[in-house]
């Protein structure tokens, strides 16, 4: 079979290119809009057909090296070969046409927020076990595949993540651990914790627990291991973070983010502010600082313990009311709240949730997303309910990955 000839003309979410050929059309992995590329099929991907570009014939002038060796095996960055202010752009343009799908316009005024240096930015990072001839080792899944790529680096994790890998591997293979799933490692970004957490198939076996640590804090004697919580601190503000909750991956941008969406928000002294899908509170506790009350919204009951913590060692007030969210925001009052700040998962909110956020009427709306499509399903959804889009905002999160990260502000019209 002769090999494909395409000619990528845009991006698509999830960081592949669309192509056109004969009428079909393609989805084009590690491949830039504008190249011509020879390409192998790879199957299809919600009905689309995939394929992967092996050769490029025609270069975008954005084309650059990819430096990590994994780069096209790992599933985990998708936009290595492109430079980095055109990812940027390329990101751009993905959120502008889900809104525009979605019967949006953009704010021509949106700002790309990227970093002046997009390595080494993840305290977080989950890693698959691998049983191999030479024994455990740690990585990721490969491309569209179930299938564990052992790495010995990564380079958009921070250093102290990438070195803790073989020690962990080492300690499990000295100890014959047996029915290892993953590993789940989080550092401090102003410290020296190392907080872990290591997951078995099925239901977690006896195994020695506290041999396996003092083992591994033996290989590395620069960290804290540490086993229940790490110290979270920003804007003079300290929070404690576990393994089972939610914490933002990059640092440095979560910073930018929470300054862009407080911005927006312009919270007074006397606003009474709902933040719903909380977490741990970092924004609740950050946005007391500046409001009259916050009440949190958060179905995690670990979440909320923790939240409750956090809350308590910053002295904010910040009423913690547990549940779903749309189950929730029925018990709130109309008009007690004058401001809502709302950072879903993935999948969005429940058109529910949706419905009461309408019926409370609040002025002002901050929703922060990372999936274009559902975001803009949603806002979509509030402009129909009676709100406006005034400014937007993209953060880029997660460089070198497809994953955005966009804030909107909305008002009541």
């Amino acid at each position: 079979m002769a090999p494909l000839i395409l000619r990528p003309e845009s991006p698509a979410h999830g960081g592949a290119t669309v192509a056109r050929d004969d009428g079909k059309v393609w989805l084009v992995n590690y491949a830039l809009p504008g190249e011509v590329v020879e390409a192998e099929p790879r199957g299809r991907q919600g009905g689309v057909a995939v394929a992967a570009a092996t050769r490029v014939l025609e270069a975008s002038p954005h084309r650059v090296d990819a430096p990590c060796p994994y780069f096209g095996e790992c599933g985990g960055c998708q936009l290595q070969h492109a430079a980095y202010a055109h990812q940027l752009g390329l990101k751009r343009q993905v959120v502008e046409e889900a809104w525009a799908r979605a019967g949006l316009r953009l704010p021509p005024d949106t700002s790309v927020l990227g970093m002046d240096d997009p390595w080494r930015y993840r305290i977080r990072g989950e890693f698959e076990a691998v049983a191999g001839q030479d024994g455990w080792r740690f990585g990721f899944h490969r491309q569209r595949s179930h299938a564990v790529l052992p790495i010995e680096s990564c380079l958009i994790h921070d250093v102290r993540v990438e070195r803790a890998l073989p020690a962990f591997a080492q300690a499990a293979n000295e100890l014959e651990l047996k029915g290892l799933q993953n590993l789940l490692l989080t550092v401090e970004p102003n410290g020296p914790g190392l907080l872990w957490r290591l997951r078995f198939h099925g239901r977690e076996p006896r195994w020695p627990r506290e041999d396996f640590a003092r083992r591994v804090a033996d290989l590395l004697p620069e960290t804290v291991l540490l086993d229940d919580a790490i110290s979270l601190q920003f804007w003079g503000m300290t929070f404690r973070v576990r393994s089972d909750t939610f914490v933002q991956t990059n640092y440095q941008q979560m910073l930018v983010l929470y300054r862009t969406a407080m911005h927006m928000l312009g919270v007074t002294p006397t606003d009474h502010v709902l933040d719903l899908y909380a977490g741990i509170g970092t924004i609740s506790v950050a946005v007391a600082r500046e409001a009259a009350s916050v009440t949190a919204i958060e179905e995690n009951p670990h979440a909320v313990q923790l939240g409750r913590l956090n809350a308590r060692i910053n002295s904010a007030g910040v009423n913690y009311m547990p549940g779903k969210v749309e189950t929730v925001l029925r018990q709130v009052k109309l008009g007690r709240h004058q401001a809502v700040i709302l950072d879903p998962p993935r999948a969005g909110c429940e058109p529910a949730a949706l419905a009461e956020l309408i019926r409370l009427g609040a002025a002002r709306l901050v929703y922060i997303s990372c999936e274009p499509s559902t975001h803009a399903r949603d806002l979509i959804a509030l402009v129909r309910g009676g709100y406006r889009v005034r400014r937007a905002a993209i953060v880029d999160m997660f460089p070198q990955t497809y994953h955005i990260e966009s804030v909107a502000l909305l008002e009541r019209s």
